[in-house]
Parts: structure tokens; sequence; C-alpha cells
């Protein structure tokens, strides 16, 4: 038994302390945290000793004496479990699913991109050139002249 000395294990009859049924526990559902199942388990203990001016007390041995063993514990009924099963790991599953289709995209992009560009740039496409967009910001004198017109206005 945890934090008992075997001392006081042996001077009780029938005392055989058990770990596994005598520890608090929880059960938690990993992805979601969900208590699942717990327990509680508490034993009360009175030391007994001799007492000298009590008589009956003579042939006592120092002991721990068990008075009360409380065990408390809950545990989701199935309609619980069915609910947590249905409404979010199955969505959990399929989300695992999707994260590795994108990690597999991703991979595939990263790959045939650069693949597609360098053999475009091998053959020499340079059909598609990209000429600077006009915006706002860009003045008429920084784009270039077409065949004789100026950045000035007739008047």
């Amino acid at each position: 038994m945890m934090g008992v000395a075997e001392e006081y294990t042996a001077l009780i009859d029938g005392m055989d302390p058990e770990p596994e049924r005598h520890q608090i526990f929880v059960d938690v559902e990993p992805y979601t945290g969900t208590p699942l199942n717990g327990g509680k388990r508490v034993q009360f203990n009175m030391f007994l000793r001799r007492i000298d001016a009590i008589k009956l007390t003579d042939r006592l041995q120092p002991t721990l004496f068990p008075v009360i063993w409380i065990d408390e514990g809950i545990a989701l009924n199935e309609d619980m479990v069915k609910l947590i099963d249905d409404s979010l790991m199955k969505v959990l599953s399929l989300l695992d699913v999707v994260q590795w289709v994108l990690i597999a995209v991703g991979l595939l992009l990263a790959i045939l991109m650069p693949t597609v560009y360098f053999v475009k740039r091998c053959r020499g496409d340079s059909s598609r050139s990209v000429s600077p967009a006009v915006t706002a910001t860009t003045s008429a004198a920084s784009l270039p002249t077409v065949a004789g017109v100026t950045g000035e206005r007739n008047k």
C-alpha cells in the first residue's frame, strides 16, 4: 500500500492492500481531455497504542486500525460515450485524413512548381513576360514612352 509501512499492515488480519484498487484515478480521453471515468478512495485510520491508565489497552500493540473506507467514483454512461464518439471522434479522424492530404498536396506543389519553372526557363519560354501595372501611385513620368507619345499633354 502506498504510504503505509508494512509493519502496520502485518498487524491487521485480512489487510492486503492492492495499489490498483486503492489509488485515486482518472481516465481521460486523450484528444479532448474529457474525463470518462474516475475514482477517489480514502481510508481513515485510528492509531492504537497502549495507555497505562486504561487496563483494557494492556495487550494493544502500536498499530493503525482502519476505521472507515470511502470509495467514490463516476463514469460516463454509454449514451454520453457514444455521443462523444459520434460527434467528436469521427470529426477528429476526418481532420486527421484532411491534414495528411493537405501535406501531400503541399509537398507535390513544392516539387512540381520549381520543376515547371526550370523546364520553362531551359526552353527559353519568355513569351509570357509580365509588365508592371499602372497604379494610382505610379507617375506618368515613370512609364516608358510609346512611339512618339511623351509624358506631356498637347496644349
